[in-house]
């Protein structure tokens, strides 16, 4: 597909995300609600030792919502696409520096802002980026649908799309620091 305009990079074939990783990061998980706890704990504390900048910033995001069910399907969101990323690039993720967050923030509301302002623009910026990285784009918004399906209408649709859009903007950071691999990372801008 042909796209007029995109503030977005696209995504190196090299730092897509497999729905095998995905999978994989899946059958870690249990379905008993302690035994789960605890994997994504480990995840946390993984993220935040790796990653500290995107977990610092996840967290933050995290913390501006109220709404409980948001709060734990952020949580789980970012723990599991963290995973997805490990499971993917175990030896070629680099660790994201907090101005490529800002960078991708930014990069972000730059193509929104082009969709929002071009009446006959079809796509929304996540589609873009579902585009460059179907599976984990999939994943999260599977995850979304099914919240908000459960929730039976009793969910802050505001503070949804904040942690949705920060989930996008973990993406696209965490795509940006896969290595090639012949080593090489490529720059953000």
């Amino acid at each position: 597909m042909f796209l007029r305009k995109a503030a977005l990079r696209p995504i190196p074939p090299y730092a897509v995300v497999s729905s095998s990783a995905i999978e994989a990061v899946e059958n870690t998980l249990d379905d008993d609600d302690e035994a789960l706890q605890e994997t994504l704990d480990r995840g946390y504390a993984d993220m935040d030792r790796r990653q500290e900048a995107l977990a610092l910033y996840m967290a933050e995001k995290l913390a501006l919502t109220g709404d409980e069910l948001v709060q734990s399907l952020g949580y789980f969101l970012t723990i599991t696409v963290y995973l997805a990323f490990r499971e993917s690039f175990p030896t070629r993720l680099e660790p994201v520096a907090e101005d490529a967050i800002e960078l991708a923030d930014q990069m972000l509301s730059v193509d929104e802002e082009l969709r929002k302002g071009d009446p006959t623009e079809i796509l929304d910026s996540d589609d873009v980026l579902a585009m460059g990285q179907p599976a984990i784009l999939s994943y999260i918004q599977h995850h979304v649908h099914e919240a908000l399906e459960q929730s039976e209408g009793n969910v802050n649709v505001d503070q949804l799309d904040v942690i949705y859009r920060a989930l996008l903007v973990l993406v696209i950071a965490l795509s940006a620091n896969v290595t090639s691999p012949t080593g090489e990372v490529p720059a953000l801008d």
